[in-house]
């Protein structure tokens, strides 16, 4: 989509947070008729005042919406309207649909989606989060989008399925090295020091995918 004028990128914007032309009258304090001046192209503002109340209520920056070129002022320029072709929707998976998934590697059955951006590979989901061992930085029902094609590193956040059953956990990944047989092992621990550290020598698992994003509620 081309974003050249003022009137592209002003209706883009609009369209972006889902405002009316009646919305951004009450914004700015001027008529009508000079909304629809601005949104047919006639006109632009001259006045700074509505100008900065325009920006503030489409949620970037003047010089943004002015120019095209993102301001040196960070007042409002630290929000850039996402292009709709840069989302998609993902699975949100309870940890049984995980399970699942991480098993037989097939499309996720799920009644509920959220966006996430295309650049994460097509086969990544959502998890809803469950129970108390990783609190405080995770809550239940918070989300995390897994990318199933990514390896862990030490310290990153992934899903890990119990061999030979359906029962999925969200942990920190942590390698320990080789035991005394010079088998590989590694560990799955839980941010709250009451949940125990799940040793993989006693307790084997697969890691089904590495945590990418963490939505988290503020309210």
């Amino acid at each position: 989509m081309k974003l050249d004028t003022f009137r592209d990128r002003l209706i883009y914007a609009k369209d972006e947070k889902g405002l009316k032309q009646v919305d951004l009258v009450k914004a700015t304090g001027v008529s009508k008729g000079t909304v629809s001046n601005w949104i047919s192209g006639k006109t632009t503002p001259d006045d700074t005042v509505a100008l900065g109340d325009l920006a503030k209520a489409l949620g970037v920056s003047v010089d943004w919406l002015v120019t095209g070129r993102e301001s040196k002022n960070h007042s409002f320029s630290n929000v850039r309207p996402v292009d709709k072709h840069e989302i998609r929707m993902a699975p949100v998976l309870n940890y049984v649909q995980a399970g699942e998934f991480c098993e037989y590697f097939d499309d996720a059955i799920a009644d509920r989606f959220e966006p996430v951006s295309t650049k994460h590979p097509k086969n990544s989901y959502w998890v809803e989060l469950n129970g108390l061992s990783m609190i405080p930085d995770f809550y239940p029902e918070e989300l995390v989008l897994i990318n199933p094609d990514m390896q862990p590193s030490p310290g990153d956040y992934v899903v890990a399925k119990k061999a030979g059953e359906n029962a999925v956990t969200f942990k920190k990944w942590r390698p320990r090295g080789f035991d005394d047989e010079g088998v590989e092992y590694c560990e799955l621990v839980p941010l709250n020091p009451d949940f125990p550290i799940i040793d993989s020598r006693h307790t084997p698992f697969t890691v089904c995918g590495v945590a990418v994003e963490h939505k988290k509620k503020l309210k």
